[in-house]
């Protein structure tokens, strides 16, 4: 009997479920086969813990094993039709059967409770990968390495994303790199191999007045792991290339900029480095305003003197509107954003209660969770006392909609959890997902109301 990972999506998200590769095979020593893309998975052996890897145009080749576990973490429909035929004691994730979706596993479901609504989100997505099968002393004890640059003053620049409202302009990357140039570093363009990616590093570079300064696109990804690992610094926004350089051991400073959460897809070994806006919008799911005022934040010669600062281990230069992190663990063992300067201490105390409930809920009341859960609601209502009586209003109106909605046998409108308030939209949007996924059954209702009840409890 074997265990099975499905991961068919992105470069990024099959890094970063390396994590789960180590902890499953030290939870239970079995193989353990990952479905994945072959592109990516045949040149990242070099950095990949040991799996044996089926590619996804073999999946059908599945059919003929038994599993203990399976983890589905891909939304492919291909994907999630396949894993509900297979022979399996237990099972995390999406599967379709007979035209029906369904997600397994609490945390599987939280996590998809995120869309669109993780501004209050602090639980990284490798983590997320875990939580519902692996168990958290083993991933407490995991070992990382830290992370060794070559001392060559080598900083190397990548300037692509998968969105472009994720990347940095030209402008932005060319002073950046002339700003390096003038304090003695040796700055190198690096993009993949789409034109557009190709057509910033060569631009930039042109403007920095280094336009030998660019290996845009002609890197495969076996190659960039080698070169990467030449760099004293590796420098780029949230990209598969930044998961590569941190489990590869490059020292990373992620410019998080756009629609991305550092907490849940920065680097997730530990000493590597974060930059994010301090606008109170930063972390959110998709841009709504009229420009990306995030942006703005971020100064290319203040990021220089920051980079420089850090390289020379001199006292940091403190940088207007922006929050500088350090990746690391928490006192639970999972991923951490260690602030170093510039974090939002009331945003904070409000993410770390949603985690810490979570937590705690999901866990059956582990007493392993139940001393942060007590310090975070102390905290919280100790900085902010006004907000209790807002979330217990919001309460009141969750309950009231949960019993008419049994006393009718009916169902939530699709964004009904949009009606609350977005402090109290993690629960509201759990709850709303977990009905939907429970079909509305008797019992699934009375897990709503008992997740609900705890929520009440813990405003007491």
């Amino acid at each position: 009997m074997k265990n099975l990972i499905v991961q068919a999506q992105r470069l990024g998200d099959l890094v970063m479920t390396y994590p789960l590769f180590i902890w499953l095979k030290k939870q239970d020593d079995k193989e353990i086969f990952v479905l994945a893309e072959e592109k990516f998975y045949k040149e990242l052996l070099h950095i990949s813990p040991l799996v044996t890897y089926i590619p996804t145009d073999k999946m059908a080749y599945l059919k003929n094993f038994s599993y203990d576990t399976v983890i589905n973490l891909s939304h492919r429909e291909d994907t999630a039709k396949l894993v509900s035929t297979l022979d399996k004691n237990n099972f995390y994730g999406l599967e379709i059967e007979n035209g029906c979706k369904k997600i397994s596993g609490k945390w599987q479901l939280y996590r998809t409770s995120l869309t669109h609504n993780n501004h209050y989100n602090r639980l990284h997505w490798a983590d997320l990968n875990a939580l519902d099968c692996i168990d958290p002393a083993i991933m407490h004890s995991t070992k990382w390495k830290i992370p060794q640059g070559r001392q060559n003053g080598k900083i190397g620049l990548f300037v692509g994303a998968s969105e472009e409202t994720k990347r940095p302009s030209v402008d932005f990357w060319a002073e950046l790199a002339f700003q390096l140039c003038k304090k003695g570093y040796d700055p190198v363009f690096i993009s993949g191999p789409g034109n557009e990616e190709k057509s910033i590093a060569y631009a930039a570079a042109k403007k920095a007045n280094i336009p030998h300064g660019v290996i845009a696109g002609s890197l495969s990804i076996f190659e960039l792991i080698h070169f990467l690992e030449t760099l004293q610094l590796f420098i780029c926004p949230d990209t598969g290339p930044m998961h590569i350089a941190s489990f590869a051991n490059v020292p990373t400073l992620n410019l998080s900029i756009g629609p991305v959460n550092p907490w849940e897809t920065a680097p997730y070994p530990p000493y590597h480095y974060v930059l994010r806006s301090g606008i109170s919008c930063s972390g959110c799911w998709q841009c709504t305003k009229e420009e990306q005022f995030c942006r703005k934040a971020f100064v290319p010669h203040r990021i220089a003197n920051l980079v420089h600062s850090l390289l020379l281990q001199k006292p940091l230069p403190n940088i207007p509107s922006i929050t500088l992190y350090k990746t690391g663990r928490n006192t639970l063992g999972l991923y951490e954003l260690e602030p170093i300067f510039g974090e939002k201490h009331y945003h904070s105390l409000q993410a770390d209660f949603w985690r810490s409930f979570f937590l705690y809920v999901l866990s059956e009341k582990s007493s392993r969770y139940l001393p942060a859960y007590e310090k975070s609601k102390a905290d919280l209502f100790s900085a902010l006392p006004k907000l209790k009586p807002v979330m217990q209003k919001g309460h009141i109106n969750l309950i009231k909609t949960l019993v008419m909605t049994e006393k009718t046998n009916s169902i939530l409108e699709p964004e009904a959890w949009k009606q609350y308030p977005p402090l109290l939209r993690p629960l509201t949007s759990y709850v709303q997902l977990l009905l939907e996924n429970g079909n509305y059954s008797k019992e699934i209702r009375l897990t709503a109301m008992k997740l609900s009840e705890e929520f009440r409890n813990a405003l007491q």
